[in-house]
């Protein structure tokens, strides 16, 4: 009897153990007009447990004791809530209505972690730019992204092959199977090759920008950052735009979207797109215009709600660029006009409508989502990309048809990515999974010299052409006994070469990361990705048309004169890496923060031939960084400060380099040994009230290379400074409204951003560098909010700044460089409407 008593006694403790540890409370997160707030921070005061609402404002707590519990709720810009909540027995409900401020700044959700978060609860440094400041601000181009971005330059010479610079560190591409150190990701999928990268902003959520190395978060690429281009998805209203505009040198645009809930909460549709165009600023004495636009792009996306635990989204995508060419003019010899001055924006290129930049994108992109609870999920992300790129420029910059090149590039890319988002006792969070990419990648070069102007940067003559901008063609050779049996040669006028490489490049990574809460303020972060990764690099060289370059049997490439004609070669390597984080995060209060993180950052080999046919394989690149970091938010100000070390071994540098049997010069991928990099990035946003805000940020970077290499060996660039990096940098701006009637708002969005000098080639060539300049960026016009219609006028480079975007370039392996001028001061208007 005793015995059994004992059992039902135990059977009855047990059952309400269970009872209590099954309780779980949960809900939802709204502001005052029904809106969810996905990323808001909800934690159990004095116990450690904490969540981030999920994509639908939901969290979860579940194995709670009965009794009470302080529950606490907070989202930047909101005044923070707590509560105390009895908890039964079973499940337990408790939402949160947040009432919106009086004056406030717009909060923040990313998914940088892979969950939705407030921007201030992640440990890493990072920028953000939602919809409304893109508007505001008139960021229509990627290189606008550096006005407002500190620590990131991104250097557009052209549409198609845009450079992403973070913290030093450019994103270059000289053969088929280089990865970029600056991983893109467009809506949770990699893109990272640079002609596909060359994305048209419009329609868009949000663009996050991480610096640092994010390999566990964002894969193998993102050595020293990465770059997140969030588009709109449907919801669950009936809305869209309709934009139209004019302006300077020609500019037509047309863009617009519509939101179909077709089925509500169950089959949403998005569709926007956009038409741009605008004439080259750079005048073509050949005929045409140089560096335009000519872009057609759209985007359809649809949602898919089969139940209440589970989403699809399709994504698909088309852009179409048509643009001409690029306006290299050469910094030693005239235009035919007899100016050698690039800010008369005058070119004189031989080839004319010839020159051209063209690009087509195409890409689908399936995500899922199956909830197991609010706070854990399976998230799977599909994606088909294609890319193709064709460009044509004049590599002398002159009348004369000394180097007239193209590129014709093409890649097929697929990727698969699971993973699994799990809290465990609400106090660990994180994700684990796998992806595998795979990417068919080509690039063709084209070569047609014309032996007869080539033979002055051969030989260096300094005659390429006339004070007037004519071409001083030489027929023949000199008659000179050095030259030997060549001495007297014709020279040609037509020869063509090619050469032809192809890569197949696929990885498969495993990864995991995790935050645990070891008390309400302080937390700490870890994570690590497994790579193993395959590139197999094909190529090949040969004549392709007109007669052998004479000058080729000076060069030893005959009958070539730049590609020595070879056979199919090919290059396979394969292996595994392991790049990692780890950190910590202490919270003073909810809505300031000190942060630091460890981290390792890798970039794979780089397979290439040189112009010879000769193979080269350079070590993987590392880099080790150190970032700490300090936030603070409220409903009127944000302001971020962090600063970063890093330090690099086998660091790759693209240059042209001699070969030391032929004295022939390659533009390749070199070792350039040991280098590091310092500094510090802030960002600030204030509102001084609704209708005035202020913001600005400040970046400083010395980034250079070390005295010695790995073996303390003298390194040729010693002491240099990074290209495309400036030592300094910053911008500042307001955005001011003003009420004329009930109905009708001035406002007046003006910014303005200097950054100091900077360097085109690790090399520092003296002459080849952009002294310190800056631009006046200004949007302002009105709105009538009751019809939703704004007329916004708008210009970029108000003061008309005079700088470049680039020097050195083709030109330079025969001591001819060339420049491109930055856009002058461009002016336009924009009528918009939403419903």
């Amino acid at each position: 009897m005793k015995k059994a008593l004992s059992a039902i006694l135990l059977l009855l403790v047990f059952s309400f153990y269970a009872k209590s540890q099954n309780s779980s409370l949960h809900g939802k997160i709204f502001d005052s007009d029904n809106n969810i707030l996905p990323g808001a921070s909800v934690i159990i005061l004095g116990t450690g447990s904490g969540v981030n609402a999920n994509e639908s404002g939901e969290y979860l707590f579940n194995r709670l004791s009965a009794g009470e519990i302080t529950v606490q709720a907070s989202f930047v810009g909101y005044k923070t809530q707590s509560v105390q909540i009895e908890i039964g027995p079973g499940e337990n409900t408790r939402d949160f209505v947040f009432e919106k401020q009086e004056i406030t700044l717009e909060s923040v959700t990313v998914t940088s972690q892979k969950r939705e978060q407030q921007i201030i609860d992640v440990p890493i440094t990072m920028s953000v730019l939602n919809s409304r400041f893109i508007e505001d601000n008139n960021i229509t181009g990627l290189n606008e992204l550096s006005e407002f971005v500190p620590g990131l330059l991104v250097r557009m010479q052209g549409t198609d092959r845009p450079s992403f610079v973070i913290r030093g560190l450019t994103s270059d591409e000289v053969s088929p199977t280089a990865q970029p150190r600056v991983s893109v990701f467009y809506n949770n999928v990699p893109i990272s090759r640079i002609s596909g990268a060359a994305v048209e902003l419009f329609d868009m959520q949000q663009i996050d920008v991480l610096k640092g190395p994010q390999g566990t978060l964002f894969g193998r690429n993102a050595q020293i950052g990465a770059i997140h281009f969030i588009s709109k998805k449907p919801d669950n209203s009936l809305n869209g735009f309709v934009n139209a505009g004019a302006g300077s040198y020609n500019r037509k645009e047309l863009s617009g979207a519509i939101n179909i809930p077709v089925v509500k909460n169950k089959l949403l549709v998005r569709a926007a797109g956009i038409y741009d165009y605008r004439d080259g600023y750079i005048k073509n004495t050949f005929g045409g215009n140089l560096n335009g636009k000519n872009t057609v792009a759209g985007r359809f996306s649809v949602r898919y709600l089969p139940s209440a635990k589970d989403k699809i989204d399709l994504v698909v995508n088309y852009q179409k660029d048509d643009d001409p060419g690029l306006g290299f003019m050469s910094m030693n010899y005239p235009n035919t006009e007899g100016s050698k001055n690039p800010f008369d924006y005058t070119a004189s290129l031989e080839q004319g409508d010839n020159l051209a930049t063209e690009k087509e994108i195409f890409d689908a992109t399936l995500s899922a989502r199956h909830y197991v609870n609010e706070n854990n999920f399976w998230t799977s992300v599909s994606s088909f990309r294609k890319i193709s790129a064709y460009s044509r420029w004049d590599g002398d910059g002159t009348a004369a048809a000394a180097i007239d090149m193209s590129e014709d590039d093409g890649a097929r890319q697929f990727y698969q990515e699971i993973r699994y988002n799990y809290s465990v006792k609400n106090r660990l969070n994180g994700s684990i999974g796998g992806s595998y990419w795979n990417e068919h990648a080509s690039q063709d070069y084209w070569f047609s010299p014309n032996d007869q102007d080539m033979f002055h940067l051969f030989f260096d003559t300094g005659y390429l052409v006339t004070p007037d901008g004519q071409p001083a063609s030489m027929p023949n050779l000199p008659n000179d006994p050095q030259l030997g049996p060549l001495a007297g040669m014709p020279l040609g006028t037509n020869h063509q070469e090619e050469n032809n490489s192809s890569a197949v490049n696929q990885a498969f990574e495993g990864f995991a990361d995790a935050t645990y809460l070891l008390t309400n303020k302080l937390s700490v972060t870890g994570g690590f990705r497994l790579i193993r990764e395959w590139f197999e690099l094909t190529s090949e060289a040969k004549m392709t048309g007109g007669e052998p370059s004479t000058l080729g049997m000076l060069s030893g490439n005959y009958p070539n004169l730049f590609f020595k004609p070879s056979e199919e070669k090919i290059i396979s390597e394969s292996a595994t890496a392991f790049t990692w984080r780890a950190g910590f995060k202490y919270a003073f209060n909810e809505n300031n923060n000190l942060f630091a993180g460890f981290s390792k950052g890798h970039r794979p080999k780089v397979l290439q031939f040189t112009s010879a046919g000769e193979e080269q394989v350079l070590s993987e690149e590392k880099v080790y960084s150190f970032d700490l970091g300090f936030k603070t938010a409220g409903k009127r100000l944000w302001f971020d400060i962090g600063t970063f070390s890093h330090r690099y071994l086998n660091f790759q540098t693209s240059a042209w380099v001699a070969d030391a049997n032929t004295g022939e010069f390659n533009y390749i991928v070199k070792d350039g040994g040991k280098a590091s990099a310092f500094g510090v990035e802030t960002n600030l946003r204030y509102a001084i009230f609704n209708a005035l805000h202020i913001f600005g940020n400040y970046a400083y970077i010395n980034a250079v290379f070390a005295d010695k290499d790995t073996d303390g060996a003298e390194q040729a660039y010693a002491g240099n400074k990074f290209r495309l990096t400036p030592d300094h940098s910053f911008s500042v701006g307001l955005n001011g409204r003003i009420g004329i009637t009930k109905n009708l708002n001035l406002f007046a969005v003006p910014s303005w951003s200097y950054k100091t000098k900077i360097f085109f080639e690790d090399a520092n060539t003296p002459g080849l560098e952009q002294d310190g300049y800056g631009l006046l960026t200004f949007r302002g016009g009105i709105e009538c909010p009751a019809q939703k219609i704004t007329l916004a006028f708008w210009a970029s480079n108000l003061l008309n700044e005079e700088y470049i975007v680039s020097a050195g370039n083709t030109g330079s392996l025969f001591g001819n460089p060339t420049c491109i001028p930055g856009a002058p001061r461009m002016l336009g208007t924009r009528i918009s409407w939403k419903f």
